[in-house]
């Protein structure tokens, strides 16, 4: 088991081969690099910094081709309708559309949804749920490791990776420990990207919540943390609508159209159900978020939540839920059937 950041830092420089690509960050000391967003940013007000996970921004893919094939499957009916003389012995077409619409949306939203990665001014604390498990950390000497290294292929050469992880330990089980990665996809991230991302996350933990591109404290909300909101709140669908645009530019100019800006123009089109989808269940799921956490964490998450760390209460909050556990125990037992 890893247990801290230095042991972490052990094992990546033993895994990338040299101490040349990996380096040790502190979150009471300044790195000396200004700060990056992160671009994972959920959320960001003056108690929580929230970071999306890997599992969230994957949410609503199935919903989105249930979209795509069950809307082109309606329009075909219609076609048929219109065209093809009624719907007579074609209803079971619209009929199967619409359950390929509604069966992946249904089973994407029964599930529990993917909570964030949580950064806590007031209690000074990170908390991330794994499956089910609450795991936390203080920001009272917490460490992290930044390092890059790159993987290559025969097809793309060589592509530089990079993480930034911590060490965090699980809510009545400290001893048991993981590795969370707070820079989202590794592909393409250096060095100096790492190391802002954590500055970020120091300024708002130590100097925030609001701050400037310096590291510098503001009182309020400015250009620099609105910026990196409004490109961290991009979602697949701005991204296809945004290409549709490039087919008006390209005429704009007179300079002739692309065969990319066509192909951009068509997919805005055809992969618009797919990214619409996707939009829908992720949003959804960000408003259920909330409430799936633990009740210490809850709490702690409200505008008027307690000060008190996990940390400080863990041992009697073990305490009671044993308590209450075996009085459970004690009524089922006086209430079932000898």
């Amino acid at each position: 088991m890893i247990e801290d950041a230095k042991k972490l830092l052990d094992v990546v420089v033993k895994k990338i081969g040299g101490e040349d690509n990996a380096l040790l960050l502190n979150g009471g000391a300044s790195s000396g690099f200004l700060p990056s967003h992160p671009g994972v940013i959920e959320s960001q007000d003056s108690v929580c910094l929230t970071l999306r996970t890997a599992s969230s921004e994957a949410k609503g893919t199935l919903t989105g081709f249930g979209f795509l094939i069950g809307g082109y499957g309606i329009i075909l009916f219609l076609f048929i309708v219109f065209f093809g003389g009624g719907a007579s012995g074609n209803w079971w077409i619209l009929f199967i559309s619409i359950l390929i619409i509604i069966i992946p949306m249904a089973w994407e939203m029964s599930r529990p949804p993917s909570l964030p990665i949580v950064f806590n001014r007031r209690t000074q604390e990170v908390y991330y749920d794994m499956k089910g498990d609450l795991y936390y950390a203080t920001w009272d000497g917490i460490e992290a490791v930044a390092y890059e290294y790159s993987i290559v292929n025969q097809y793309s050469g060589s592509i530089v990776h990079g993480n930034l992880e911590i060490i965090l330990r699980k809510f009545g089980a400290p001893n048991n420990r993981i590795v969370l990665n707070l820079s989202g996809v590794p592909a393409g991230k250096r060095m100096p990207t790492l190391v802002g991302i954590w500055e970020y996350l120091r300024c708002f933990m130590i100097i925030g919540p609001w701050f400037d591109e310096n590291g510098r404290r503001t009182e309020n909300r400015n250009s620099f943390i609105e910026k990196g909101l409004a490109s961290s709140a991009v979602s697949s669908l701005d991204q296809l609508l945004e290409g549709r645009k490039l087919l008006s530019k390209e005429r704009q100019e007179g300079e002739g159209i692309s065969g990319t800006a066509i192909i951009y123009w068509f997919g805005s089109y055809f992969f618009f159900p797919v990214a619409f989808g996707e939009f829908c269940i992720q949003k959804i799921d960000r408003t259920r978020s909330l409430k799936h956490w633990p009740d210490v964490v809850q709490e702690r998450l409200g505008p008027n939540g307690p000060t008190s760390r996990l940390i400080d209460i863990e041992e009697d909050y073990m305490v009671q839920k044993q308590q209450e556990l075996e009085e459970l125990h004690e009524r089922m037992r006086k209430t079932l059937p000898r």
